[in-house]
């Protein structure tokens, strides 16, 4: 058994550096070190927590190339798409905690009502130590994000980053030291899977977890044995609804950036395509030009990089050959790019009996079907075990939003592809087999605390002015007649 883990470029096969193994036996110690951390930065204010934060956005701003380095270097995705779907996310979710948490944590005024000689407030107080563990194809910006968030709400953080991609998620402590923050405040751990679950079970008081549907539900059946909360943000199987007033080139356009950004490898990737019958031609027609001037795997001069993990190539290739079985057409490419990359992929022909148009792909792979109502592109995307993120598009914006809202799905774009994980007011987050739980926003920083709902009687008890108090005391004042009164008045009625 080796102690370290070789990380290699998925572009070229050379080793790009080496990470050691934290083994289950070991995670116990790293835990009881980061409760240390927890102590002390949990008795900081929200406001005294603000310099910290402010100074890992400086530091992270100052680094931008060299991060970018580590990102391709492990992953061989596009430059760019690190960049811009890796630190830029991060960046920006890093700018709205900075600025935004002190005021989302303050105490938030309870009603008087019906008690008005009770003042009543909730405070939000952090849980403790967040066991974080993140995924391979966004390895920087989902493990800095959580971490982040996790820090803000005055928790302490242990991060074990995919075993594929642990450069990125070593990043994330060593810029953390850079930008001075406590020590064991941030800790990174690397392993495999017995290592993520001896954190999931190692003492930790919140767990985040990014990946696959499957490897999710193991993580939520390891935290429900000591009643861990978690936040599981797992697969997808977006969906998009083309409408009959729709721009077909535009949506087309949209359509093949959202299933080939990131060589398809995102959560967020458009998968299915429902597009209404009147525009389905032209629609289709601009697909497919599009998709036939895209290129794949050149060595990160192309549009689409490379498959970072090696399996997940096996896996397309075997829903799209399902797929050509059961009827489907592959009108643009179908098939490998050299070893290590898939061919941007259009079909056609599709229905829901395959596994393309059922199971989550995490390649450039789009599935167009033509239908002949909005009513049943709404069914044909809701028909789905997944629910994470989709789109509408329509010029008609009443429409749009209605449609959206009828979506289920935990985050919608109108008239956009994956836009949501660059505004971090809002949650980010899924329903159904895509998890639970949100990132960004209040609700993404309430995770990581636990509510604390407190009364204060201003004057006197307000129990025992209501007569609840024993010995009981005598009708009309303590009998039922009195606490129907009381129920009446509390109804207003």
């Amino acid at each position: 058994m080796t102690d370290s883990i070789t990380v290699r470029s998925p572009r070229t096969g050379a080793v790009v550096g080496n990470v050691p193994i934290t083994f289950p036996a070991g995670v116990a110690d790293v835990v009881s070190r980061s409760r240390k951390a927890f102590e002390q930065w949990s008795r900081l204010t929200p406001e005294e927590r603000r310099p910290y934060l402010k100074a890992l956005l400086r530091t992270l701003a100052h680094n931008i190339d060299r991060v970018a380095d580590v990102i391709v270097s492990e992953t061989g995705k596009d430059r760019g798409d690190a960049i811009g779907g890796d630190i830029v996310i991060a960046l920006a979710n890093l700018d709205y905690y900075a600025r935004h948490a002190h005021r989302l944590l303050r105490p938030r005024p309870g009603k008087w009502w019906p008690l008005p000689l009770t003042k009543a407030w909730t405070e939000f107080h952090p849980r403790g130590v967040a066991g974080v563990i993140s995924p391979w194809n966004f390895p920087f910006q989902l493990s800095l994000n959580p971490v982040v968030t996790a820090l803000a709400a005055g928790c302490s953080v242990v991060l074990k980053p995919s075993e594929v991609t642990p450069l990125s998620g070593q990043l994330v402590a060593e810029l953390a030291a850079e930008a001075d923050l406590p020590a064991d405040l941030v800790m990174v751990i690397n392993g495999y899977g017995d290592t993520g679950e001896a954190l999931v079970r190692g003492g930790v008081d919140v767990v985040a977890f990014t990946g696959s549907t499957e490897t999710g539900k193991l993580v939520a059946k390891a935290a429900a044995d000591r009643l861990v909360p978690t936040i599981l943000e797992l697969g997808g199987k977006d969906a998009m609804l083309v409408l009959a007033d729709a721009d077909p080139d535009l949506a087309a356009r949209a359509a093949v950036f959202g299933s080939t950004f990131n060589a398809g490898q995102a959560c967020t990737s458009v998968e299915r395509v429902y597009v209404v019958d009147s525009i389905y031609e032209p629609f289709l027609a601009a697909a497919e030009r599009t998709m036939r001037s895209l290129t794949a795997g050149d060595g990160g001069r192309s549009d689409i990089g490379v498959i970072t993990y090696p399996q997940q190539l096996g896996l397309i290739e075997e829903q799209v050959r399902e797929a050509v079985a059961k009827g489907a057409t592959v009108v643009v490419g179908g098939h490998r790019v050299g070893d290590n990359a898939y061919a941007p992929t259009l079909l056609t022909e599709v229905d829901h009996r395959m596994l393309v148009c059922r199971d989550e792909t995490f390649g450039p792979v789009l599935s167009v079907m033509r239908v002949p109502d909005e009513t049943t592109a709404l069914e044909l995307c809701n028909d789905s075990r997944y629910g994470l993120h989709g789109s509408v598009w329509t010029k008609d914006h009443r429409k749009g939003v209605r449609l959206a809202s009828q979506m289920q799905t935990g985050t919608v774009a109108i008239n956009d592809i994956t836009i949501n994980f660059f505004v971090p007011s809002v949650p980010f987050g899924g329903i159904k087999e895509s998890g639970y739980g949100a990132s960004f926003g209040p609700e993404g920083l309430y995770a990581y605390c636990y509510p604390k709902g407190i009364t204060l009687a201003r004057v006197a008890p307000v129990t025992k002015l209501l007569g609840a108090w024993l010995p009981r005391r005598p009708p009309p004042f303590g009998g039922p007649r009195h606490w129907k009164r009381i129920g009446r008045l509390v109804a207003r009625r």
